[in-house]
């Protein structure tokens, strides 16, 4: 089984790094939004602190954007358009089981999107006077938010996946779903300038608490009694979503 996960690893990897499209929205998209935002107003301060510039909650935001980005449009659309080629058909034949295949394709598209967090969080530093705020405490609970969000994100779109069939419907379906998800949950707009229609609806969905927590945690702002309730959304999420992947039976065609 180990085998045919790094076989599997390697054969999307290649396969990612053959697709411009996904490798731009995956790491020139995330760079293109540090240097406008950073451009625009990151060296602002903001209504946190003094010392907290605009840059500053530019990253956070960003690290959020891009594993939504990766979970809803990269997976579901890779794993339909091998439906649409019969791929899937294929693999049945093969010694693996989807919950293999899965954990590979995430894996592949986790690296890639751990590599772009890495480059645009340094040229937010070196260009942009990005400040390091976060404690020890603080740097563990965000790689383990990190990873909780790509369990989130990613079992979204495999649950996408597997509710559509061709891939142009699921393009259709990330596309709408990914777009509804940016301008509700703080990346394009603040959320307190919405309606309150709008932020009863955002508050529905993952990414607007992924945002509020990264951001709190990037500035070393993080309180548990105040982000209780983002906290608490998030890890009944993930770990409901961790027992639908496990759960989900899959037929490879």
């Amino acid at each position: 089984m180990r085998n045919a996960y790094n076989a599997f690893f390697k054969l999307e990897l290649k396969s990612l790094m053959r697709e411009p499209v996904s490798l731009f929205f995956m790491v020139i998209l995330p760079i293109i939004i540090t240097m406008v935002f950073g451009g625009a107003f990151g060296a602002e301060a903001t209504e946190y602190r003094p010392d907290v510039l605009g840059i500053d909650t530019v990253v956070p935001v960003n690290i959020v954007f891009l594993l939504a980005n990766v979970g809803l449009m990269g997976i579901p659309i890779t794993i339909t358009e091998l439906k649409d080629q019969d791929v899937l058909k294929r693999y049945i034949t093969y010694p693996i089981g989807y919950k293999t295949y899965f954990a590979s394709l995430v894996s592949a598209f986790a690296l890639v999107g751990f590599l772009s967090t890495l480059l645009f969080s340094i040229i937010s530093f070196v260009f942009y006077g990005a400040s390091w705020f976060m404690s020890f405490v603080d740097t563990f609970l965000m790689i383990l938010l990190y990873f909780l969000m790509i369990i989130i994100f990613n079992g979204l779109g495999f649950l996408i996946a597997l509710l559509v069939r061709g891939s142009r419907t699921a393009n259709l379906i990330s596309s709408g779903i990914f777009i509804s998800l940016v301008f509700t949950s703080g990346v394009a707009l603040p959320v307190n300038s919405l309606p309150i229609v709008i932020q009863r609806i955002a508050a529905i969905f993952p990414m607007y608490h992924c945002i509020e927590i990264v951001q709190m945690l990037w500035i070393s702002e993080f309180n548990f009694v105040e982000l209780r309730s983002h906290i608490l959304y998030v890890l009944v999420v993930a770990i409901g979503m961790t027992i639908f992947l496990g759960k989900v039976k899959v037929k490879w065609d």
